[in-house]
């Protein structure tokens, strides 16, 4: 074989022997600042029947949730935090989620259940009831989860909370004692917000919070 042909079929085998390049991924859509606080969401169901989400992020880190799937609501409250990437990440009783806020003031659903969320120009109220797990020292309610306190009501239930303490060993010592309650914010963004105490709470084994849900 004569040298210049020997050489164009080396080029030629070479060439081919390249791997096939894939094709660039799309640009991920650039991240927008957060809307003033509060702001409220929501999601545009796909269809009559489709399941949907309301959302209300709050200035003190909480969010309230409420989801609907067919004649069911499922409420949800939990802490909101910003992550270095600019999305926004939530933590709750329920799944975790996540979302990108985008320039028309959408959000951007990266992770969990309910699709993207849009702009509502109203806060609408999100009542709960939602459960939560907390200190309580016979007066105020501290959530594990996102560290924010309230005032107990003086309603039948969050009454009969206060007498189980105080017949507790934590409760006889003054000191706090963890409780599980379904319960609801009233009076929303006022100075004066209150948790009404829905349904029987329940007194824990315990005078602190999980490690896993400490703020």
């Amino acid at each position: 074989m004569r040298p210049f042909r020997a050489f164009l079929l080396a080029v030629l085998l070479s060439a081919c022997a390249q791997p096939e390049r894939a094709p660039d991924a799309p640009a991920p859509l650039p991240v927008a600042a957060l809307p003033p606080l509060p702001a409220s969401f929501e999601s545009i169901p796909a269809c009559p029947t489709c399941g949907s989400v309301a959302l209300i992020l709050r200035k003190d880190g909480g969010f309230l949730l409420r989801e609907r799937v067919g004649r069911s609501d499922f409420s949800d409250f939990g802490r909101w935090s910003l992550l270095a990437d600019g999305t926004i990440s939530l933590q709750g009783e329920r799944e975790k989620r996540r979302y990108a806020p985008r320039a028309d003031g959408s959000l951007d659903a990266l992770e969990g259940g309910g699709g993207d969320l849009m702009p509502k120009g109203a806060i609408e109220p999100i009542r709960g009831p939602f459960r939560l797990t907390g200190l309580y020292d016979g007066a105020t309610f501290k959530d594990c989860r996102t560290g924010l306190a309230w005032p107990v009501d003086d309603s039948q239930a969050g009454g009969g909370l206060k007498r189980e303490y105080l017949k507790t060993e934590a409760g006889m010592e003054g000191k706090p004692a963890l409780v599980a309650i379904d319960a609801r914010f009233d009076e929303e963004g006022t100075a004066r917000e209150e948790v009404h105490i829905q349904r029987i709470p329940t007194i824990l084994a315990g005078t602190a919070c999980p490690a896993s849900q400490v703020n």
